[in-house]
């Protein structure tokens, strides 16, 4: 029956995604013919997106590269839209800044890259603009998730695209995922098939001026949310942590996520040898309220200690409070990074082609 269900569905949505297909390929025609302008900056700009609406994992493929780029060397800045912020305009992270006023990812890059200059702006043309006449010193700007954002043109474009649902395997909105059409990844040099954990690596198409990369998720130390509470600086010493499996091993586990897509944070805590794991799950970007501060504290009480995600965090701290003391002393946060390779297993192609790139494309002053 459900998948009766799901049939109906997509045959009442397949005229609406036509018409949405329709208008976004003229868009991008009129981009692609010059009618629309693109604008280029003088200094090189790499371009994380994808076509799917939802979570592909953006976020820490960004933070990979902002230290890869600041390990050689590199002045970096970051510019997102800074979506669920509550201001408008331009905005850069400081000492004093919150996630409400720049975004919970934007804050969370802040605090793991402090060596970078993070940015928000809901018009990236005009963010750039702004970022380089306050920080004229910038060598490189990573874009978050303005893939089709064309009145900038990147002289890198990274695509990625879940390995469980390929743009190649989907539809244009409202009948799948998609924001434009998938031939609209002929844009990307790079393409990366992220969440690649546990699950066969599946083959992707792609044009000959491309490169195919897999990655998965790294999972770090956790560590308590009461540590991750100041803001962030250069000289922040690291917090206390403890792995996984310390932590969790024979205990049961409230785990509190706002993101999209918490199955492979719920495997990983399992196989760490959780005796149960209770989930919690609000909607991607969730603002937490007082009402959700009472419901964890409940659901809490049941539980050993509980763990969030860190851009989950960066919402639950200002509520941090609220919380019961046990829980407060009990909540943890899982930080997470990326590894990056080809088909056969080699992990230095990504990082070359990207260096490679930032040398060839010298800032022009």
């Amino acid at each position: 029956m459900p998948h009766i269900g799901r049939f109906l569905l997509s045959l009442l949505t397949a005229p609406l995604a036509a018409v949405y297909g329709a208008v976004t390929a003229v868009r991008n025609s009129l981009f692609d013919h010059g009618i629309l302008p693109s604008e280029a900056f003088p200094l090189p700009v790499i371009c994380v997106g994808n076509l799917a609406v939802g979570g592909t994992g953006k976020t820490p493929h960004v933070e990979y590269l902002l230290h890869l780029l600041h390990q050689e060397g590199l002045r970096v800045a970051m510019l997102s839209r800074g979506y669920g912020r509550r201001t408008k305009g331009y905005a850069e992270a400081s000492a004093a800044t919150t996630a409400a006023e720049i975004g919970d990812e934007p804050y969370q890059m802040a605090h793991n890259c402090p060596f970078a200059t993070v940015a928000v702006c809901e018009d990236r043309r005009e963010g750039l603009r702004r970022l380089l006449q306050l920080k004229p010193f910038i060598d490189v700007v990573v874009l978050d998730d303005a893939y089709q954002h064309r009145y900038v043109r990147a002289g890198l474009y990274v695509l990625l695209t879940e390995a469980a649902r390929p743009y190649t395997h989907d539809h244009l909105l409202p009948r799948g995922r998609l924001r434009e059409h998938s031939r609209g990844a002929q844009r990307a040099q790079i393409v990366v098939m992220t969440k690649c954990d546990g699950r066969p690596r599946p083959d992707l198409a792609t044009a000959p001026h491309q490169h195919l990369f897999y990655s998965h998720i790294v999972y770090g130390p956790l560590r308590l949310l009461a540590a991750t509470d100041d803001a962030p600086t250069a000289t922040t010493p690291p917090a206390k942590t403890v792995s996984t499996s310390e932590a969790v091993k024979g205990r049961s586990v409230l785990l509190i996520t706002g993101i999209a897509h918490p199955d492979s944070l719920i495997s990983h805590i399992e196989d760490a040898g959780v005796a149960a794991v209770e989930s919690l799950a609000f909607p991607d970007h969730h603002r937490f309220t007082q009402a959700d501060v009472a419901r964890i504290n409940q659901a809490a009480a049941h539980c050993d200690l509980a763990i969030t995600t860190q851009k989950d965090a960066t919402r639950l701290a200002p509520l941090a409070p609220l919380l019961s003391p046990t829980l407060r002393s009990h909540l943890y946060v899982q930080p997470i990074t990326v590894s990056l390779e080809t088909a056969d297993g080699d992990h230095t192609i990504f990082n070359n082609l990207i260096l490679s790139y930032v040398k060839e494309h010298p800032r022009d002053c």
